[in-house]
């Protein structure tokens, strides 16, 4: 398997770093893919010494500020491709959310040399390789500097998309339903008003949030001792409950119709 022994280990400042997940939002339409972070602490050391993964290097701190969600939170929050997979695991690196040739050679398990043969040989313009694939490097087990890439969200999904297997299959078919799934919204006439459709769209994609956090963000920021689990924990809560409030004030007969 490709990059064995390669994998995420404890980071240099944990109350800083926070791993990642990428989300599409596209055209009304939102599923949430978290990445899972763990591997035992015999793997390889990047050049940043102590614990970290070779993606996770130059981690950038996640904050809140002015009693809001910044910018690079929005990032750390985002590497998403529309299906609710497991998927190769996310740092955020400049406060932009990538994963490595390397993760994506152990989650795909090809050989880590056939993905990087795979992405020099991208048939893409100059401009989209020089934005979503960053040359970098690591160091194996053996002490060797290996060259690897950071490849952004953009980046995954155009790479992703010329692999074969199962796990390519997979992804593949889940972006034709996401697709499927936005043509059928968009085809669907809407009845409500501007107000209650908006509060409708607003309840579904806060709702969505609200469970993700719940059922995997928060234990693993709980986890990871991050401040942005003591932070963030009653905004998001109180965010969801005033999203539900204003829904069932705006939109009684289509709350009453789902019970």
């Amino acid at each position: 398997k490709a990059g064995a022994g390669i994998g995420v280990l404890e980071l240099l400042s944990a109350t800083n770093d926070a791993p990642a997940s990428f989300l599409l939002s596209q055209l009304g339409y939102i599923q949430i893919m978290v990445g899972w972070v763990g591997a035992p602490k015999g793997a390889p050391v990047s050049d940043n010494a102590g614990y970290a993964n070779p993606a996770q290097f130059t981690t950038s701190e996640i904050g809140v500020s002015g009693g809001g969600v910044t910018s690079k939170l929005s990032e750390a929050a985002i590497m998403a491709t529309v299906p609710t997979l497991a998927q190769p695991e996310i740092s955020v690196i400049n406060g932009q959310a990538v994963t490595s040739s390397l993760a994506v050679a152990d989650y795909f398990t090809k050989r880590h040399d056939d993905v990087l043969k795979k992405i020099r040989a991208l048939d893409c313009s100059p401009e989209f390789t020089a934005r979503n694939f960053a040359v970098s490097d690591y160091t194996d087990a053996s002490g060797r500097k290996l060259p690897c890439y950071n490849i952004t969200r953009d980046g995954f999904a155009f790479l992703a998309m010329g692999f074969t297997g199962k796990r390519a299959a997979q992804f593949k078919e889940a972006y034709v339903n996401a697709f499927n799934q936005m043509e059928k919204q968009l085809s669907t006439p809407s009845v409500l008003s501007d107000a209650a459709h908006n509060a409708s769209v607003l309840y579904s994609y806060i709702s969505s949030i609200h469970q993700v956090w719940l059922q995997q963000l928060y234990p693993m920021l709980e986890k990871a001792e991050s401040p942005l689990a003591v932070s963030l924990y009653d905004r998001i809560n109180d965010a969801a409950a005033l999203a539900s409030l204003i829904n069932m004030t705006l939109n009684r007969s289509e709350v009453r119709g789902r019970k």
